[in-house]
């Protein structure tokens, strides 16, 4: 009897810390950070990043030099076509091979910002690509999607999130 109880204390410590683990990379925890950066179409033109809360919004971290970034690419395109207005972080990149990329395969970002540095990216912790993340009106990580966003996930949890978050807005 004490085995079972204690196997039980120990699975119930487990799916706590996953739960804690799931809610920091997939439900949020950060707040969209606030940093200068350059539209990656205008290296003369200042964008600051907090710009992009006050709204519900969908932002994906991408990069030419990615190859899963390439992967996703048609779902982007396919939410930005119904209407959803996507904010991209150019991760470190050349702006050249950036906006060749885009060029190449379509742009479906509203806006994309250049982040040569990564700073958003460490800001955020973002360690591989490509990430996307659905902010709330206030700045806040709702979501965040780790590696290729496919249509299942795009259309079951990231649209249905952002329709919410704008009615809550």
């Amino acid at each position: 009897m004490t085995n079972r109880i204690t196997t039980w204390l120990v699975v119930g410590a487990l799916l706590v810390i996953a739960g804690a683990v799931l809610a920091r990379f997939n439900g949020g925890g950060d707040d969209w950070p606030a940093v200068t950066l350059t539209d990656l179409g205008d290296p003369e033109r200042p964008v600051n990043s907090a710009r992009f809360a006050g709204e519900p919004r969908v932002v994906n971290f991408w990069g030419s030099w990615c190859v899963a970034c390439r992967e996703e690419h048609p779902v982007l395109e396919r939410l930005s076509a119904a209407g959803i207005a996507l904010l991209g972080v150019n991760h470190l990149d050349a702006r050249e091979d950036a906006l060749r990329w885009l060029d190449y395969f379509g742009d479906p970002y509203e806006t994309s910002l250049y982040d040569a540095e990564g700073r958003i990216g460490e800001m955020l912790d973002i360690e591989a690509l490509p990430v996307t993340l659905v902010i709330d009106a206030d700045g806040a990580i709702r979501y965040r999607h780790l590696g290729v966003l496919d249509n299942d996930t795009a259309d079951t949890v990231i649209v249905p999130l952002l329709d919410n978050l704008r009615k809550d807005h």
